[in-house]
């Protein structure tokens, strides 16, 4: 629920700050409401106007959600801010007085400033301004407080106050630290899972072989692509040739055992690393792949006909640390040697010697 409600308005972009502005809400809205009726209970208020002023700004913070909710981002920003300013102000002037001493809340907004404009100085300047002017404006306001307090209820609500703003500060740099490393994690997910198969990339793949190399008695590499793919493209378009491509990636899954490492290495060419395994195991595996695939028809979602679907595989093998890092290459050519096959098999190319294996 929590989640969700931080996620109002991340689907375009700036979603660090946007969770930042839907955090200070969920955490603002509680305290706010607590303080209200705290105030009513300490100071017997019954006026009319305090709720109805109360609820207006309720009902202002939660605009910044919907603004949020609309990819109003930028917009929900000030917004939030602005409102913030002006209650504190208020409550500290036309309300309760300097003596309440409310408009230390004013202190969290920098802070909270710089989550939300972390890359831009001379906005966190301008809020640092209006902060000053707001201050300025507390104890030089020229009216009375409507609620004057005696020595108990400032004492009370100096108390208060504080409480607040401790509460608000750690809670802010909590899940503030909790989002960032989720940020930092979304971030490494890029960097090594392609985004439309949610598989590995290939510079991922390229770098656990790397590390492999030393560690492992021995790998196979099988290397395929998808026979006659430019043709889904053509006929269908690029949506329809992406649909197939996750197509292809589901049935490979439905037979690869988990500690496998799959890949995409670009278009519509795959890699899979099989480390410690031993020869028969891999050229079974590559068998069954090359006939499961086969086995499942796509439909493209606009139409009706299942279209069969091959693959053409590449197998390389070694137990020798020092070839691995030439794998790729020998499992390229192998691949190639399957399309001259005819597509839809395998060709296992080993070290010494090379040969081929129809699936």
């Amino acid at each position: 629920m929590l989640n969700n409600i931080l996620n109002i308005g991340t689907r375009k972009g700036q979603r660090h700050a946007v969770r930042m502005t839907n955090l200070f809400i969920v955490i603002g809205l509680p305290l706010l409401i607590l303080n209200v009726f705290v105030q009513a209970l300490e100071f017997n208020i019954t006026a009319t106007e305090f709720w109805l002023i109360n609820g207006i700004v309720i009902l202002a913070y939660c605009a910044t959600l919907l603004l949020n909710w609309l990819n109003q981002n930028e917009l929900a920003r000030a917004w939030m801010i602005t409102v913030f300013v002006l209650d504190i102000t208020l409550a500290s002037t036309r309300w309760f007085g300097i003596e309440s001493l409310i408009f230390f809340h004013l202190v969290i907004l920098y802070p909270v400033a710089f989550l939300l404009w972390q890359n831009k100085p001379s906005i966190r300047n301008a809020l640092l301004a209006l902060i000053s002017v707001a201050f300025f404006a507390v104890f030089y306001w020229p009216s009375e407080p409507m609620y004057p307090s005696n020595i108990e209820q400032r004492h009370s609500s100096m108390a208060l106050v504080f409480i607040n703003c401790a509460i608000l500060l750690s809670l802010v740099a909590k899940l503030f630290s909790v989002d960032t490393q989720r940020a930092h994690n979304h971030l490494a997910k890029q960097a090594r899972i392609d985004p439309l198969t949610n598989i590995l990339n290939r510079r991922e793949l390229e770098r656990q072989l790397e590390q492999a190399c030393s560690s492992v008695a021995s790998m196979a590499v099988m290397l395929f692509d998808i026979d006659k793919f430019k043709a889904i493209n053509d006929q269908h378009g690029h949506h329809a040739g992406d649909e197939a491509l996750k197509h292809v990636v589901a049935t490979i899954q439905e037979v690869l055992p988990e500690e496998l490492m799959f890949a995409r290495f670009g278009g519509d060419e795959f890699c899979i690393l099989w480390p410690n395994c031993k020869r028969p195991q891999a050229q079974y595996l590559a068998l069954q792949l090359v006939q499961h695939v086969a086995s499942k028809p796509w439909q493209h979602q606009q139409h009706r006909h299942r279209q069969r679907m091959t693959i053409s595989m590449g197998l390389a093998f070694d137990t020798q640390s020092q070839h691995l890092s030439k794998l790729l290459i020998e499992a390229d050519h192998a691949m190639y040697a399957a399309k001259g096959k005819g597509r839809n098999t395998f060709v296992a190319a080993w070290i010494k010697p090379k040969h081929s294996v129809p699936a």
